[in-house]
């Protein structure tokens, strides 16, 4: 009997002879990241030349538009809005945006190979956890048999190991400053007098034949009619008698006005928060004539007498040799001897109780001083939280920050996370079993203004995203990753139980000003928002349509693989002028990207995730891209060339309609790698990233 079913070839041909007439929703510009050299730098302390081809680029957001573009409505030049993001030449370990771990890790315990994989058993669930955790520790493409051997694409191990090793940047931040080519930006991280004078005499010579640090941009804007740019560096390596230190982990940065300066942490009496405590920089507005910097900032040192906060080496193999007892004097020694703190290995291991900060910057360029927390640290009762929870053990840590700020009714109102302390479902309190981070908003006083200080801001926990019901715990965290000028905030929780053979990542919007919860589920649109679906909501422009990335199958993850993700946009509002996108609706941008005069050049990529969205409409991204283009149109289409990590722009095309890509016959066998070799690099460097 004759099989009813149409080879790829020929459905998608009929598709495309049905369709010449449309256009797609979307056209797929790249970026070029070739352009910005770094796929020349130095990755190892061997020639690397064969292994340049494989940097990948990532678009972490795109330029605000300003007045009333809508790129729907009237065609935009796709030079006319920058991306920026950085690139990657391996894993991470522990994302470089992450206050804390995997944003859940209150303990600050999660820095080895078996840590990581607990990680994974325990809330990702994959039958694959133990090859997840080699990758983020030692690298992509690690040696099987000896993978501490430094052979590793990137990993955690090989910045642990840099004390005696030296070290190679993984990441350099980038922006579209040419129209098409992304540009290596530098920050003060490279410039030995940007440090604390008294931390340079004791840590040695900067590291100049290389660079050491890495970077990401997580924003671009104007202020004062000049542009600026704010993200997150690491310390650049500093060398003495063959020893390689930093300064700190990581600290906000400022470009603005000529002069990159660093984002120091809250002003406090323990000199290891000076020294080496860590400052995250994330969004920012203009506000009385200044730019108002959010983020987050060290105001204490965590419980450093708990050894667990110290990477393991069971065997030795990983050549640590670590000691508790040392570490447990780092703020000791940064009281009272700088030298013995920069030259005690365990010291770089250090790590910090963090709040939700700002920071002031004048149209010089110039930073107001250290860190201030937006409101301040009391509960319901005011009740002051104290750094470390006050369990008896004390091992869990505050932990907040501020992901996103907007101007609403002209004060900023901003939005991230916090930290509570958890009892069946009270909130606000200092009372409960345990600290937990959970998703916030900072909403300005009555008599704000932040030039008196801390505390103009009061914080309230989102409700309907309760840690726990009937004293059983339900989330293991909850953040909000973005607002908008209408007062919506977006964000994300995740579940400590298997629904649908997965540990749900499950989307929402908040809307602040009537206090309604939407979470993003099938009420919504089944088919992409599915029971058990993980998904990110990166973004959240004006006229309230939301970006991310979402699960693209349903496969098992608890005891079965990862499943694919891809890019989708939600519209949280009213329908988009000028579009063919109604509100209360979901898409996948693959089927956006599908069909009319640009369909054949867009069928190059598959986006991976969209990262941000301005007001005219512009997303940045980041895709896969097929050279030659992907073997048919489907969504699931092979790729018989080199695939490619890269980073591009998504521009509206006026009179765009949808039309949904087709699907791939379950009948039709897959060469090759079910993921690809570079989707499975993208996969594990996909983490809670960046706002905007």
């Amino acid at each position: 009997m004759q099989h009813k079913t149409l080879k790829l070839s020929t459905l998608a041909a009929l598709i495309a002879s049905a369709t010449q007439a449309q256009a797609a929703v979307y056209q797929v510009v790249e970026v070029d990241g070739a352009s910005s050299g770094v796929g020349s730098a130095q990755y190892y302390d061997k020639n690397t030349s064969d292994l340049q081809s494989r940097v990948e680029f990532y678009a972490q957001g795109v330029s605000p538009s300003t007045g009333t573009e809508n790129c729907f409505a009237t065609a935009c030049d796709a030079g006319t809005y920058s991306v920026f993001g950085e690139s990657r030449f391996g894993t991470d370990g522990v994302d470089y945006r992450h206050e804390v771990a995997f944003l859940s890790d209150n303990y600050q315990e999660i820095n080895d190979k078996f840590s990581l994989r607990s990680y994974c058993n325990n809330n990702l669930g994959f039958n694959t956890c133990d090859e997840w955790a080699r990758d983020n520790y030692y690298g992509l493409f690690s040696n099987e048999n000896q993978p501490h051997d430094g052979s590793g694409f990137g990993g955690l191990h090989r910045e642990q190991v840099a004390w005696s090793d030296n070290y190679y940047s993984n990441a350099y931040p980038l922006v579209e400053t040419t129209a098409g080519a992304l540009s290596q930006i530098t920050t003060f991280a490279g410039d030995a007098s940007k440090y604390d004078t008294a931390a340079v005499a004791e840590l040695g010579t900067l590291v100049g034949s290389h660079s050491t640090t890495n970077a990401v941009v997580n924003r671009i804007g104007e202020f004062s009619g000049n542009p600026y740019q704010l993200g997150i560096t690491s310390s650049a390596f500093f060398e003495s008698n063959n020893r390689y230190a930093r300064q700190f982990n990581k600290r906000g940065f400022v470009n603005a006005a000529g002069a990159s300066e660093g984002l120091n942490p809250v002003n406090s009496s323990e000199g290891l928060v000076a020294q080496m405590g860590q400052t995250l920089a994330w969004d920012a507005v203009e506000y009385n004539g200044q730019l108002l910097v959010v983020g987050s900032a060290a105001f204490s040192t965590s419980k450093l007498a708990d050894t667990d906060k110290l990477p393991s080496d069971s065997n030795g193999d990983d050549r640590l040799n670590l000691n508790g007892s040392l570490f447990s004097q780092c703020g000791d020694y940064a009281t009272n001897n700088l030298n013995t703190l920069y030259n005690t290995r365990e010291c770089q291991f250090s790590v910090f109780a963090n709040d939700a900060v700002f920071w002031t910057v004048d149209n010089a360029g110039a930073v107001s001083g250290n860190a201030v927390p937006l409101a301040q640290r009391v509960d319901g009762s005011n009740n002051s939280y104290p750094a470390q929870d006050p369990d008896g053990s004390q091992e869990r840590s505050f932990q907040a920050s501020a992901r996103a700020v907007a101007l609403i009714d002209g004060k900023p109102v901003v939005a991230g996370f916090s930290t509570d302390s958890i009892n069946n479902n009270a909130v606000n309190t200092v009372n409960g079993d345990y600290y937990a981070i959970r998703a916030a908003i900072y909403t300005p006083k009555a008599d704000f203004d932040p030039t008196k200080g801390e505390g103009q801001w009061d914080r309230t926990i989102i409700p309907g995203l309760d840690i726990e019901q009937g004293n059983e715990r339900k989330l293991l965290f909850s953040a909000a990753t973005d607002i908008n000028a209408n007062n919506k905030v977006i964000g994300l929780s995740k579940s400590v139980n298997s629904e649908n053979r997965s540990f749900a990542e499950t989307m929402f919007v908040y809307d602040h000003t009537n206090g309604s919860l939407t979470q993003l589920t099938s009420t919504i649109n089944p088919s992409i928002f599915f029971t058990g679906v993980n998904g990110f909501p990166a973004a959240i422009n004006n006229k309230d349509q939301m970006v991310g990335w979402v699960d693209s199958e349903s496969v098992n993850q608890a005891n079965g693989r990862q499943r694919r993700q891809r890019g989708f946009t939600y519209l949280a509002g009213s329908d988009v002028e000028g579009s063919p996108l109604q509100g209360n609706t979901a898409w996948m941008l693959d089927d956006l990207t599908y069909g009319g005069n640009v369909g054949d050049a867009n069928n190059v990529y598959r986006i991976a995730q969209a990262t941000d969205i301005n007001d005219a409409g512009v997303i940045s991204a980041t895709a896969f891209k097929c050279d030659g283009g992907y073997q048919d149109q489907t969504k699931e289409a092979q790729c018989s060339t080199d695939e490619r990590v890269v980073a591009v722009k998504l521009v509206p095309v006026v009179g765009g309609e949808i039309e949904q890509r087709p699907a791939q016959a379950t009948t039709v066998e897959r060469s090759g790698a079910s993921l690809g070799m570079l989707a499975l690099t993208l996969l594990g460097l996909i983490g809670f990233r960046r706002k905007k």
